[in-house]
């Protein structure tokens, strides 16, 4: 399992180029339900997290997505310039 969490670790490829390029933002919120660090593949529950929203427009209807990461590895995230 830990090789699970290595892997997530570094998974931040160009596939996810798109959201970081319409994210609207990033927020500090307290995560109510169990979710999943997209940095890490931590489980987040019951603490605080960041919170990306990104928005995908078309000729449809708008789809926002939501990506949560860690506290402490938002901030290195930043720090690296992603």
């Amino acid at each position: 399992m830990a090789a699970v969490f290595a892997f997530k670790r570094n998974e931040h490829t160009q596939n996810d180029d798109w959201f970081y390029r319409r994210c609207a933002g990033w927020q500090l919120k307290f995560v109510w339900w169990p979710d999943i660090c997209n940095l890490t593949g931590r489980r987040l529950w019951m603490e605080l997290a960041y919170c990306g929203t990104s928005l995908l427009t078309g000729p449809g209807d708008t789809i926002v997505y939501h990506r949560w990461h860690d506290k402490n590895e938002h901030i290195i995230f930043k720090i690296k310039g992603n």
